[in-house]
């Protein structure tokens, strides 16, 4: 172990811990996340894959925004984790992308860029103190430094300053998600509180809505990211493999209610060890879960704190790149694809983008 993978894996967890406090916010449950993190481990060891899973900002606010509830976002996330499994062991997810194309695949991810922009600004607005000296830090870190580690410390460390330490005639538990139930105070009921079995919802047209709209992020996203953190370590990287594994670890972790896992752009691939970081990562993303240690850090660290990086992430790296990728040539199919899923989501953008290809 060098300092180069100590330094990747930090950088690493730093993310993961900053996104885990949105999924918290949506109310997914620690504990079989945790569980999920373990088994993504396990499967990277045996495979020796090189790009890790983990709490993905894209996924989890589109999973919790098109929810109502928390049955509605584990019934979203466990559907689409069976649906991409069922892709990752027919060996279909490079057919879809070839038949779709990659102008499409690029609008359906500059889309998702907006609404990852529209949640950042709500969150700040639900903790103002916070979500505001977010902004105010992360911006200025990012324009000089252009390193999404240093802007997401500087987020959630300011942030979270402000939060604590600002004192204003409001209620300090203006940041809290009443959807988040009280945590037991023991080990034990903590474990018996979040390992009871969430009954999926199969009859509603809103859910398999949702389901399609998360597959359809989750195919441009297993692509795009897998092969950015692949040609980051310099090696390839299967991509169905990194499906069932990240298919199967959102099935395990959504049947007791926890949250969505996906392929991530990480810094653990600039280790000297690749390999080793992503499966370090993960295993230490589910002891942090597996003994509620997310949940202790969300008293303190308030959710808000998270908005100034969450909305680097939409508006300067997914839209940029995507959106140039996706409208270059005055591309109306793109255009009329990110528009939709902009203003809807990625289901029906990828829908409305090939009847375009087709009519135009």
């Amino acid at each position: 172990m060098t300092v180069q993978d100590i330094v990747s894996i930090i950088g690493a967890l730093s993310d993961a811990i900053a996104s885990g406090l949105i999924a918290l916010y949506y109310g997914f449950l620690a504990f079989p996340t945790g569980i999920a993190f373990a088994l993504a481990a396990l499967l990277a060891l045996a495979w020796g894959l090189v790009t890790p899973i983990s709490f993905q900002a894209e996924t989890i606010v589109l999973a919790g925004s098109m929810g109502k509830n928390l049955r509605e976002r584990v019934s979203i996330v466990l559907l689409c984790g069976a649906v991409m499994t069922i892709l990752g062991i027919g060996g279909l997810l490079g057919a879809i992308v070839d038949y779709i194309g990659e102008t499409i695949l690029a609008a359906m991810l500059a889309g998702v860029g907006v609404i990852l922009v529209r949640t950042s600004i709500d969150i700040a607005k639900d903790n103002l103190k916070a979500g505001i000296a977010s902004f105010i830090s992360a911006l200025p870190v990012w324009f000089l430094t252009e390193n999404l580690a240093y802007t997401v410390v500087a987020s959630l460390l300011i942030g979270t300053l402000a939060h604590n330490l600002i004192k204003t005639g409001s209620s300090d538990s203006e940041s809290e998600n009443p959807e988040i139930a009280p945590v037991p105070q023991t080990f034990v009921e903590n474990v018996k509180s979040q390992l009871r079995l969430q009954k999926p919802i199969l009859d509603s047209w809103q859910v398999w809505k949702a389901v399609l709209a998360l597959v359809a992020l989750q195919i441009g996203t297993y692509i795009s990211y897998g092969s950015i953190t692949a040609s980051m370590a310099n090696t390839s990287f299967s991509v169905d493999k990194l499906t069932i594994m990240t298919g199967l670890s959102q099935v395990v972790s959504s049947i007791f209610g926890g949250a969505p896992l996906s392929p991530i752009v990480s810094i653990t691939a600039v280790a000297d060890h690749p390999v080793a970081a992503s499966i370090l990562l993960m295993a230490i993303m589910a002891l942090i879960l597996l003994f509620f240690l997310l949940p202790k850090m969300g008293k303190y660290i308030p959710v808000g704190a998270t908005a100034g990086y969450l909305f680097i992430i939409g508006a300067f790296i997914v839209i940029p790149d995507n959106l140039v990728a996706a409208v270059q040539g005055g591309d109306m199919t793109g255009i009329i694809t990110f528009i939709i899923t902009a203003i809807s989501d990625p289901f029906l953008g990828m829908l409305a983008g090939v009847l375009a290809g087709l009519l135009l």
